[in-house]
């Protein structure tokens, strides 16, 4: 008979089971959270730069207000390619959000 014990920190109070689920629920939908708007900066910032070139003219932080057709159709295109790279990553971690957020509906981790 294996015995599993639970140990809490030394300057924590004692917490019942279901708030110990609750709060690492909570900590994992936070970190999908993060790391999902970090993707999906970096993608943008990738079309960005795909976009706007490297045109000693243009520059970077031209507002997307005063892009042209030509500029939106490169940052367009380079989205699209992308889509493979970044897309299955941030897709995982939305059904992965969706799935801990069900989670926290439950009783048991109310």
């Amino acid at each position: 008979m294996d015995i599993v014990m639970t140990y809490f920190p030394v300057d924590s109070q004692a917490m019942p089971p279901s708030m110990l689920g609750r709060l690492t629920l909570n900590l994992k939908i936070t970190c999908r959270r993060a790391r999902l708007a970090e993707l999906e900066s970096e993608m943008i910032a990738a079309c960005e730069a795909a976009a706007l070139g490297t045109c000693p003219q243009t520059k970077p932080t031209l507002a997307r207000e005063h892009w042209d057709r030509t500029i939106w159709n490169r940052y367009l295109a380079a989205a699209m390619r992308l889509e493979a790279s970044y897309g299955p990553r941030m897709r995982r971690l939305r059904q992965e959000i969706g799935q801990l957020e069900r989670l926290m509906k439950l009783p048991i981790a109310a």
